[in-house]
């Protein structure tokens, strides 16, 4: 019997009894109206995609993250229940993932990038590729990052990056720019998130004009 029943998180599914996994039917995804909730020893489960909808990660990730070398790594990922040849992932573990396994591993995170120290002379001046190179951007990105940031340094303010310190003409074309070391690490340990990667534009389908 399927009892229709709502979790928070999730969209509206149904509840299946304990049953065979071969016997199951799953109505919502034939009607496209989301996974299954399989009620197993008494609390409801999701599949692989609603796992990845509840905990907002990708499937890939929800295999990686409840894979048994992961879990003995501590990843704080529940196991999976296993009925046929089909992973089931009890929903309130993954609430758990969700709210305090997430949350915890990311202010984590926060806490280490944030105490970037760059060694050398704070006021000597570092290069726009050496700039890239510490936060880890690709040409693409960090193009994208200097067209955000132009406006703003027109008026002698910051942009989405900092105001260069000194800006001279490029042997062949455009702009090459400079930052003082101090004000990198400043900026570098003020962004949220991970240094690596954080708000990462779309690469465009082709190069930004004006190298940096």
């Amino acid at each position: 019997m399927l009892v229709e029943k709502r979790r928070p998180g999730l969209p509206h599914r149904r509840l299946a009894d304990d049953v065979p996994a071969a016997s199951t039917v799953n109505r919502d995804q034939q009607a496209g109206v989301g996974v299954e909730i399989r009620n197993i020893d008494g609390r409801p489960h999701t599949d692989i995609a609603g796992a990845a909808e509840l905990t907002g990660r990708s499937q890939q990730t929800v295999r990686l993250k409840t894979s048994p070398k992961a879990r003995a790594q501590g990843s704080g990922w529940p196991a999976p229940t296993l009925q046929g040849k089909k992973a089931w992932f009890a929903v309130e573990d993954l609430e758990h993932v969700r709210d305090v396994v997430i949350p915890r591993l990311a202010e984590l995170h926060r806490a280490r990038v944030h105490h970037v120290s760059l060694e050398g002379d704070p006021d000597a001046l570092i290069s726009a590729t050496e700039f890239r190179e510490i936060i880890d951007q690709q040409n693409w990105g960090w193009g994208k990052y200097v067209e955000l940031s132009k406006a703003a340094w027109e008026c002698g303010e910051d942009g989405y990056l900092p105001l260069p310190d000194k800006q001279e003409p490029a042997p062949v074309q455009g702009v090459v720019r400079y930052w003082r070391r101090h004000r990198v690490q400043e900026w570098v340990n003020s962004r949220p998130g991970k240094v690596a990667g954080v708000a990462t534009p779309e690469p465009p389908t082709r190069s930004p004009d004006g190298t940096p």
